[in-house]
């Protein structure tokens, strides 16, 4: 498989879960979006490793992240983690199903609140382990 295989295999897991409708998904993270284009979510796979694995094939990791991005007050931090809850769970299922090794690696929540609103962001790792045939 390829990493282009995973992102999309996430963002379809993504798009039919229940807890994050709403919730436009972007296919390139651009960075900087308007308060009016929030609630907005990316996959992105910004690292690939490989080392070597057996006499026929190098272990490759993957670095798999999906970032939402939501305005937000007070409560915004509960909504992160209520995001983060139902991005592991539905990309961890559709995964899980296809019986890759997809572990779930770290959580980050920032907030800024330097601009007209409160705008946070939470970031799902996860990590990807898969064996990748030596090329003759």
């Amino acid at each position: 498989m390829s990493c282009a295989l995973y992102r999309a295999r996430a963002k379809a897991a993504l798009a039919s879960a229940p807890d994050l409708a709403g919730v436009t998904l972007v296919s390139a993270w651009a960075g900087n979006f308007s308060a009016s284009d929030l609630p907005v979510m990316g996959v992105a796979t910004p690292r690939e490793r490989g080392r070597p694995g057996t006499l026929n094939a190098f272990e490759r990791e993957v670095l798999l992240q999906v970032v939402i991005k939501r305005l937000g007050g007070a409560e915004i931090e509960d909504q992160l983690d209520r995001d983060a809850a139902a991005i592991e769970a539905a990309v961890m299922g559709a995964f899980g199903a296809e019986r890759l090794t997809l572990t779930p690696e770290e959580v980050t929540t920032t907030l800024n609140g330097e601009g007209e609103a409160v705008i946070g962001t939470a970031v799902v790792s996860f990590t990807l382990n898969y064996l990748k045939p030596l090329r003759g």
